[in-house]
């Protein structure tokens, strides 16, 4: 007998050692699947702000995961993760300075004693780049560790997965971050995880020790074929599409202070940020700057960046009748589009390109300066283009989704116009019969003294070039004011254009631009209103015939399209304190031989006033004071891109779930940490006040443990059950020291007397 144990002790050590060994890579096989679910909060922040190198924050989480699930030493742990986030921010912020510089150390010191002042100030905005850094290695520092609390020890992380999922759901919605497979991936992992920590908990519970040490495949097969079999019927089943309006457009407005119309607010309640828009619906109201970048431009015309047009005055403001067909098309023969030929054969035209990187991570549609020959580009080759055969509208997308086109070359024709040719167009016998139809259109309610105004103002010119210049003079002249700030919406019946043209005589773009296309409309010339950019800021020259402009959210500008039989659309400018920065003149392009030398001579001309526009442009912007410079980058169209503003909150609501996470955990882990932190707290007290304190905290933690004073019990009856559960004696030496202060008021040292058996019994009840 005794030979047989001697022999089978080698034997269960193996046994031991290789359930050990099967239960850590159960260990490490979950936290992996921990760390890819906790991988999907940080794929999407390289889409919806403005956060690099997303690879470097990554990598450190790795590095914490790793280090945490090694359940290094404190000692030993705490200074590696350290050393990795000073390496990690050296290699994002101070990669031009050696290592072990003490000048970036220094600086990184300072920092942080500047962003503590801000922390007390309760300046949350001026955090720096380099702070905010550190503090999100923080909390993936953090995160690391609460992973491995639910995993590995309350089997619990059903919370985490569905915040998770709603945390996908919502950036799918409000943003441009595309969640379809990340939703997918994380139902994936997160029901894996559910089942096998739910098999884990119920072999704890029940204390079931499986054949042989091995997981049964009985449970865990039909696990994995069941999420398998729903992720393929997620796959293949026909999805329908949406089934209720975005509700970003009314967020937003309900955000920026959008008034009820029906109820006649006809101020709102707030001002707009600046900034491009798609919905102008209801036009006006005060603007807040914002002078963001957005574009980065390279082109050798001055123009401006066109997005789309509209073709229906609403009284309120523009919408598009009908919505238009939104079709896929070829970029590299964008010039088949019939929406996208602006020019026919009367405008000169000029093959050029323009280069356009996009900042912003929320714009899903391209700008461009003239008519669309081709789309060029890198990411180009990975999506498709989408145009909208009513607007004119580019959008790229990407499995039928909207992305943003981070960098493009645009190949189109920059147009000069004869004025002598459109000097020529008298009437409207020129005009096509579907331009008539869509692009004189006016509401039914507008003014009669709108329509009345306009005939006044063009009565006297004979041919429609006039006509416009006619308007255009009325509308700069100084019975009108450039403003952003008090700026009416219409209540009630009240017409925009009515408005403007008659009451305020004051607003920004979209006043002056909608209120030049109506007045052109009534007085019967086909118009259309255009949204987009101004040319933006010019930067810097890039060789001697191009230049590099900066597009911010305060170029975000509208303007007016007039059809010209013969020359196609032409682009006005009507708003105060801006230029038109097309080209025109007066060469007739005459065919006789006799005219040739004189052709040749207006070409020259146009190319050297084309090279002074683009000189003086330079010099306005780089000499232009800071205060006229500010007003001449007040225009606007409406609010910021689609979910842009939500980031900070979205952040912001990430922290302080990680925050209510962490307070729940201390909070069910109070019976490990705060015995200990009694020790601690007690442990140097010495004086006789401390014993009252000490003994309500001990009565609050036997409570926490089960032990709670019954109404028909006194305290040495709680306290003789307390020793006899606990087997000691010193619950009833500690209420006889407290009867003897409370009750006889005795005289001594009850606390330095009773200390250690209040620390035996702290000791006892915490294991």
């Amino acid at each position: 007998m005794w030979f047989r144990m001697v022999m089978m002790q080698p034997l269960n050590r193996q046994v031991i050692r290789l359930q050990q060994a099967k239960a850590q890579f159960l260990s490490l096989f979950l936290f992996i699947l921990g760390f890819l679910l906790f991988w999907e909060w940080l794929r999407p922040l390289a889409v919806i702000t403005n956060t690099e190198h997303v690879n470097d924050f990554v990598g450190f989480a790795v590095f914490s995961f790793l280090l945490t699930y090694l359940r290094l030493p404190f000692w030993l742990a705490f200074p590696l993760k350290f050393i990795a986030i000073f390496f990690v921010l050296h290699l994002l912020f101070f990669y031009n300075t050696p290592l072990f510089d003490r000048l970036w150390l220094d600086y990184f010191v300072d920092d942080i004693h500047k962003n503590l002042a801000f922390i007390s100030q309760g300046n949350w905005v001026d955090f720096t780049d380099l702070f905010k850094s550190f503090l999100f290695f923080i909390l993936l520092w953090i995160v690391s560790y609460l992973m491995r609390y639910w995993l590995l020890q309350t089997r619990r992380l059903f919370l985490f997965f569905f915040v998770t999922v709603i945390y996908l759901t919502i950036l799918d919605t409000f943003t441009l971050y595309h969640a379809d497979f990340a939703i997918v991936r994380t139902m994936i992992i997160g029901l894996i995880l559910m089942g096998i920590l739910r098999l884990l908990k119920i072999q704890e519970s029940e204390k079931v020790t499986f054949e042989k040490g091995r997981l049964p495949l009985a449970w865990l097969v039909p696990l994995l074929a069941l999420i398998v079999l729903t992720a393929i019927v997620g796959f293949v089943a026909p999805k329908l599409g949406p089934q209720w309006p975005d509700p970003v457009p009314f967020i937003q407005k309900a955000a920026n202070g959008y008034p009820e119309y029906e109820k006649g607010q006809g101020n709102g309640t707030g001002p707009q940020t600046i900034g491009y828009d798609d919905d102008d619906t209801h036009l006006g109201g005060s603007f807040l700057m914002d002078d963001t970048p957005v574009f980065y431009t390279e082109g050798e015309y001055n123009h401006y960046w066109r997005i789309g047009s509209k073709n229906v005055y609403t009284g309120k403001g523009w919408v598009n009748r009908p919505q238009g067909q939104v079709q896929t098309v070829d970029a590299d023969h964008l010039d088949r589009s019939p929406v996208l030929d602006l020019y026919e054969q009367n405008t000169k035209v000029s093959s050029a390109t323009d280069k356009v990187e996009t900042l912003s991570n929320n714009f899903p549609q391209l700008i461009y300066g003239g008519e669309v020959n081709a789309i060029e580009g890198k990411s180009r080759n990975r999506v498709s283009l989408q145009l909208n055969d009513s607007t004119g509208k580019l959008e790229p997308m990407y499995h039928g989704r909207h992305v943003t086109l981070r960098k493009y070359t645009i190949n189109y024709q920059y147009p000069s116009f004869s004025i002598n040719r459109l000097s020529e167009v008298i009437g409207n016998q020129g005009d096509p019969k579907e331009i008539k139809q869509q692009d004189l259109q006016l509401p039914a309610e507008l003014p009669n003294r709108v329509r009345k105004l306009a005939i006044k103002l063009t009565k006297n010119e004979s041919n429609r070039y006039d006509k416009v210049q006619a308007l255009l003079n009325y509308l700069q002249s100084d019975t009108f004011t450039y403003q952003i700030d008090g700026v009416p919406r219409p209540s009630g019946q009240t017409d925009y254009v009515d408005q403007f043209l008659f009451e305020t005589h004051f607003g920004y773009c979209d006043n002056f631009s909608t209120a030049m296309t109506v007045l052109l409309r009534a007085a019967g010339i086909p118009a259309r209103w255009v949204k987009g950019f101004t040319q933006g800021t010019y930067d810097k020259a890039v060789d001697l015939t191009h230049y590099k402009y900066v597009v911010k959210n305060s170029d975000a500008h509208s303007w007016v399209e007039v059809y010209f039989p013969n020359s196609g659309w032409v682009p006005f400018e009507p708003t105060k304190s801006f230029d038109n920065p097309y080209s025109f003149n007066y060469d007739t392009n005459a065919s006789d031989s006799e005219a040739a030398p004189a052709n040749a001579q207006d070409d020259s001309a146009n190319q050297e006033q084309q090279q002074q526009q683009k000189e003086k442009a330079q010099k306005k912007q780089q000499q232009q004071p800071a205060a006229q410079k500010e007003q001449a980058s007040q225009h606007t169209s409406g609010t910021k891109a689609k979910g842009e503003n939500a980031i900070p909150w979205i952040v912001s609501g990430v922290i302080l779930f990680i925050l209510l996470i962490a307070a729940v955990i201390l909070y069910r882990m109070r019976k490990s940490w705060w015995p200990k932190y009694l020790l601690h707290r007690f442990r140097q007290r010495t004086d006789e006040a401390a014993f009252d304190v000490a003994f309500k905290h001990l009565l609050k933690l036997l409570a926490m443990h089960g032990y709670t004073i019954k109404s028909d019990q006194t305290l040495r009856e709680f306290a003789v059950k307390v020793d006899r559960e606990l087997g000691v004696k010193e619950m009833s030496r500690l209420v006889k020291y407290y009867e003897e202060k409370h009750y006889y008021h005795a005289s001594g040292q009850h606390w330095s007397e009773c200390k250690e058996s209040w620390e035996n019994i702290i000791k006892k009840i915490s294991g």
